[in-house]
């Protein structure tokens, strides 16, 4: 499969001619920038539990938050509990650092969590082109909606699709099957745009829909088969108008 680059955008030579009439996105990493998030939150929650005398050192306590993320996924919700835990403290001296940990970590949250450059403008614009837009995210209902509504990106779509939803993670079929659904538009006429090359690309492309993989979320070592990808979330306008005009405006 050969790849063309023209304008920051790659795409593939064997890409079908079709119109598309919705985008579907990946959440995290590829909306807001949730790794970056993730990380700082964890180093002001390491932080907090040091200064209230968990006995380890920031970067010990870090490693272990992040070692139960790699355990139990990475919206595990007891995290810090299970780290404290680790150090057989006195019941209120634990509930306190866990606490001040938990207070750390939201506020570092609340005060970074952003979309991406210019991921407000494109969605104006791809409506404005009269597309529908959906999300299809691994998160709990709960924590999409929350950073959705954080980030101000919460009246920007017409469905949002949660794991809660289908109780399967991509790239199992069911979340863009029902997404396509509640959309009320067949996969062949919807782009997805993720960062995963297996959990949204090859996902989305099993039933059927065209695919974009954004490439400035988290970018792993892996041959994708994505039939554009992009380097910047805005880039999607050229692709939209590519895919529309059949490249003629290409």
């Amino acid at each position: 499969m050969t790849k063309i680059q023209t304008k920051g955008i790659y795409f593939n030579q064997t890409n079908c001619k079709r119109m598309i009439k919705a985008i579907l996105f990946d959440l995290d990493n590829t909306l807001i920038d949730f790794l970056t998030f993730k990380k700082e939150s964890a180093k002001a929650a390491a932080k907090a539990m040091i200064a209230k005398g968990l006995p380890a050192t920031e970067i010990e306590a870090y490693g272990k938050i992040f070692s139960v993320y790699d355990e139990k996924g990475i919206e595990y919700q007891k995290t810090f509990g299970d780290v404290v835990r680790q150090y057989n403290l006195e019941v209120n001296q634990a509930e306190r650092i866990q606490q001040a940990a938990i207070i750390a970590y939201l506020k570092k949250k609340f005060e970074i969590l952003r979309p991406y450059p210019m991921v407000k403008l494109t969605l104006h614009e791809l409506r404005e082109r009269g597309l529908k837009l959906g999300i299809a995210t691994d998160a709990p209902r709960n924590k999409a909606w929350q950073r959705l509504v954080l980030t101000g990106l919460d009246e920007e779509f017409n469905v949002v699709i949660t794991k809660d939803d289908v109780q399967v993670q991509k790239p199992h079929p069911s979340m863009f099957i029902l997404a396509s659904e509640k959309l009320g538009i067949p996969p062949s006429e919807i782009m997805f745009v993720g960062d995963n090359p297996v959990r949204d690309i090859e996902g989305a492309k099993a039933v059927g829909m065209i695919t974009c993989l954004a490439r400035y979320g988290v970018w792993y070592e892996k041959e994708c088969k994505a039939d554009y990808e992009i380097e910047r979330f805005d880039d999607l306008i050229d692709v939209v108008r590519k895919i529309n005009s059949g490249g003629s405006e290409w």
